[in-house]
This record gives structure tokens, sequence and C-alpha cells, in this order.
């Protein structure tokens, strides 16, 4: 099981996560999208949501994700699938145009088989995060205050994140 989570957070920490967002006035369209395939091996995560802006320095947010994770390949005798759904909510504070400051409750609802074993379980989060601006790009960490390490899908409690804004 160690593997699996292993693998499912080097992922993680090593890709972008990419934002399209398109705004209006008041409302702010977001989606990341994650994708890694080899002989084996594929990765899909999609994540849209809608953030409304209530100020220029206070935002709010929700949004669904799911996340289909698969090996075929016998990695250390290990085989798994995993089917996860979940939602999330999301408040950002700008005390600085520079710096982001967030706090974000999430929800997975996880649907595994490992080595032919089936198992589901719920795995909530409570991050906060710091992130610094730099143009389009916010490179930062996050801390999961309800951090399991039997019910994670997440290797540690900290998790360090970089994201690229782009206008559609």
């Amino acid at each position: 099981m160690k593997y699996k989570i292993l693998i499912f957070n080097i992922l993680l920490i090593l890709s972008f996560q990419i934002y399209a967002q398109k705004t209006s006035k008041k409302i702010s369209y977001y989606g990341g999208f994650g994708l890694s395939l080899s002989t084996g091996y594929t990765y899909f995560s999609l994540q849209p949501g809608v953030i409304y802006n209530v100020s220029s320095k206070f935002k709010l947010g929700a949004g669904v994700q799911y996340t289909y994770l698969k090996s075929n390949k016998s990695y250390y005798g290990v085989n798994y699938k995993y089917n996860i759904y979940g939602y999330n909510t999301i408040a950002l504070y700008y005390p600085y145009k520079e710096l982001e400051v967030g706090a974000e409750y999430e929800n997975l609802y996880v649907k595994q088989n490992f080595n032919g074993v089936a198992n589901s379980f719920w795995s909530p989060a409570l991050f906060g995060s710091l992130g610094y601006h730099y143009g389009p790009v916010v490179a930062g960490f996050k801390y999961n205050f309800l951090y399991d390490p039997e019910k994670s899908v997440y290797q540690d409690a900290f998790i360090p994140f970089i994201r690229v804004y782009f206008n559609l």
C-alpha cells in the first residue's frame, strides 16, 4: 500500500497543476487536469471548479474532482487500481499582491483494488496553504491538518505545489 501512495504523491508533487481561468466581474471558472501514461501505468485527473470573487483580497470557491490510477505492471509485486471521487471548498486571501493564503476542505471517496483486495473509504483533508505569485505562476505549500497515514491518498501531510494560471 505504501508503494501506491508513494507513486501517486510523487506524481502530484512533480507535476504541474495547470488551471484555466475565465473571469467575469465576480465569478472565475477554473479546472485542473493531469495525465500520465506509460507501459502498464495510467493516471488521469480532472478537477473543475468555480470561485466567487468577494473582493480583490478574498475569494470563495468550490469544485469537484475525479482521479483514475491503475498499474497493470507488477512493481515489486504490487498491482493496483484506484477510482477517486470528491469535492472541495476553498477560501483564498491575498494580504499582498504576491502572497496567497488559503484554506481548503477536501473530501474524497476512494475505491481501490490493491493486489486483488477491494476496499473503499472516505479520505477527508483540511489544508492550510501559502503561495507566492510571480506573474501567472504560484509556488507554495499546503499542509493537511486531518492527515491520517492509514486513510489518506497523500503520502505526507505537507504538499508543495506549483500552479500556472492562464486566460482562455
